[in-house]
């Protein structure tokens, strides 16, 4: 009977949900919490979470952010990601130790470097990794560094070993949706700013052209030779061919 008194109570409350929850035990809300996870196929493998605390346990250098706390709502189309909500597995760098095989996702519209990990109860955790110490991250091939060569420190892609590299740094917009009396919103797709690192300056380009206008005159001539035997479109070509043209670049003599 007293069940029956308390799911009448909650009928009339809009946040009957909140209160349902706070009446299961804390074992049953870890099921469904992991349950939801799972659907949403935002889960990681309990079995790795277990690897990775065997290897750095709960290393504070690598667990030291707040916790993300960024959601969007249902009616949103797309994501806040640079590739896609599902976090994957790279390495990150912090104080000058390198972390493998960590769980990464790259916010690049509140522009966060996201870890999730299981917590000693085996919570899913995700937070925003502090930028006090980070340094850099690898995630889906590409390699990223925390560089303060502006104001604010920002999470440039890196291409090329030096002394000279391109450089990405990549954002999204959030939008109103075009259509006429719509209160929607639209994540944009990712955005890509591209600079040439040379001699500690930034130098932004976006066509060949302007590409070719950062360099100096006797190395014009070898650019454009390499460009067109190379087929490199400096909007379309891919990161590993323009990591090696601007490592053929540094070497023009």
């Amino acid at each position: 009977m007293n069940h029956v008194r308390i799911k009448q109570t909650l009928c009339g409350f809009s946040d009957s949900l909140l209160v349902i929850f706070s009446l299961m035990s804390s074992r049953f809300c870890h099921l469904l919490l992991t349950c939801l996870l799972l659907l949403s196929g935002q889960l990681f493998s309990q079995d790795a979470a277990r690897d990775l605390d065997q290897v750095y346990g709960l290393d504070q250098t690598l667990y030291n952010g707040k916790k993300y706390t960024y959601f969007i709502l249902y009616s949103t189309t797309g994501h806040q990601y640079l590739l896609s909500p599902q976090y994957s597995y790279g390495s990150v760098t912090i104080k000058g130790t390198r972390y493998d095989h960590v769980f990464l996702n790259y916010d690049i519209f509140n522009q966060q470097l996201l870890l999730k990990y299981l917590d000693k109860t085996g919570a899913a955790i995700t937070i925003e990794l502090s930028k006090a110490w980070l340094e850099g991250f690898t995630m889906s091939d590409k390699n990223f560094e925390l560089l303060h060569l502006e104001q604010e420190p920002c999470f440039y892609q890196v291409l090329g070993k030096g002394p000279l590299q391109i450089l990405y740094h990549w954002r999204k917009s959030l939008d109103l949706e075009t259509v006429v009396g719509s209160a929607n919103y639209i994540f944009k797709s990712p955005v890509r700013d591209s600079f040439v690192l040379k001699d500690g300056q930034l130098l932004r380009f976006s066509s060949k052209r302007s590409f070719i206008k950062l360099f100096d005159p006797e190395q014009k001539l070898a650019i454009k030779s390499y460009m067109r035997k190379n087929k490199i479109k400096i909007r379309k070509s891919s990161d590993l061919a323009m990591a090696a043209m601007i490592d053929y670049i540094a070497n023009i003599r």
